[in-house]
């Protein structure tokens, strides 16, 4: 509902000035100006059916009545209704095509309900007639459309209007991440972080980022850091850790993380997987023995783990059970 807010000022503040006169207020109807007044009262008392009932009495005083159309919308807007919204700011454009606040209001409405293609539709209408803050629903629009460069692009220029906000920032990160950019969503992250170093999420999506550019010690930092600001106790938290452990030798420390993924999430494969290998890795053949066999009561023909179980069974000295064991996996990865 941001988006909503913000326009919904905009409008509060244009439809008060006095420069509205020469774009929609009415220049003679006294009768019309006198219910937009009572309306605007009784919307600022919280009465908004009454206030609806002026403005729209207003509207039929003077169809051209512009400020009359976008308080009625904003009622509704504010009464969650937003189908009676556009329906007015509609009938507003009807009587004035190039009314850049209807266009603005519209393209936000429309991108609350995900309907992006007709967000971007009177966004981009909205700006070429002058309305300024416009690049933030683009960009937004064209990532929920899944094209990330030119939502890129949008948001940069969001940014330079409106300022590197945290929020921004964050947007372009994962814009980043989607296109697999992930030094550049790095960056993004990092510098959201400068601003407001309080964000779980934000940590944890740097971890994930540093992960995937095979930086297992900063994504255990960061990931230790989203915990510590409290990010909820989650399997993925435990799971990414205790990989990212894993990934840096330092074996204890996954298997601990990865237990405690175990504990919140039973039975996940990739879980069970990665805590096998941690014990295996650590030369603890007995558990390692016990976590493959776990996998494969619940994936019988599951060839790798299969594989792992008879080598864990070898370095543990039965030999001959293991080589025959290995020797099933092979047969059965050829299938």
């Amino acid at each position: 509902m941001f988006l909503y807010r913000i326009l919904h000022l905009c409008t509060l503040v244009l439809a008060c000035h006095v420069l509205m006169a020469s774009v929609g207020a009415p220049a003679g109807d006294s009768h019309a100006k006198q219910l937009y007044k009572e309306g605007l009262q009784m919307k600022r008392d919280g009465r908004l059916d009454e206030a609806r009932q002026r403005f729209t009495a207003a509207i039929g005083e003077d169809a051209r009545f512009a400020d009359a159309y976008l308080e009625l919308a904003g009622v509704y807007q504010l009464q969650e209704q937003p189908e009676p919204a556009k329906q007015q700011l509609l009938k507003l454009l009807q009587q004035l095509p190039e009314h850049r606040e209807a266009l603005a209001t519209l393209a936000a409405i429309f991108y609350e309900q995900k309907a992006y293609e007709d967000a971007l539709t009177y966004a981009w209408r909205a700006q070429q007639h002058g309305r300024k803050g416009m690049d933030l629903i683009i960009g937004c629009s064209y990532a929920g459309l899944d094209h990330p460069a030119e939502a890129i692009h949008a948001l940069e220029k969001a940014c330079r209007e409106k300022g590197r906000t945290p929020d921004l920032l964050c947007r372009l990160a994962r814009l980043q991440a989607q296109q697999e950019n992930y030094k550049e969503s790095i960056r993004y992250y990092e510098e959201a972080l400068k601003t407001d170093s309080t964000s779980a999420d934000v940590y944890y999506e740097l971890g994930m980022m540093y992960f995937n550019m095979e930086n297992y010690k900063n994504a255990t930092g960061t990931f230790e850091q989203a915990a510590r600001l409290g990010r909820p106790v989650d399997a993925d938290l435990y799971l990414n850790l205790g990989m990212a452990h894993l990934k840096q030798a330092a074996y204890d420390d996954a298997i601990r993380n990865l237990l405690t993924a175990l504990s919140l999430r039973p039975k996940d494969i990739q879980v069970m997987t990665n805590l096998a290998n941690a014990y295996y890795k650590k030369q603890d053949f007995p558990h390692a023995v016990s976590q493959w066999n776990n996998i494969l009561m619940m994936q019988p023909q599951n060839a790798f783990a299969m594989f792992m179980l008879g080598k864990s069974y070898i370095c543990s000295g039965e030999v001959t059970k293991g080589q025959a064991i290995c020797d099933q996996a092979l047969k059965l990865g050829e299938k």
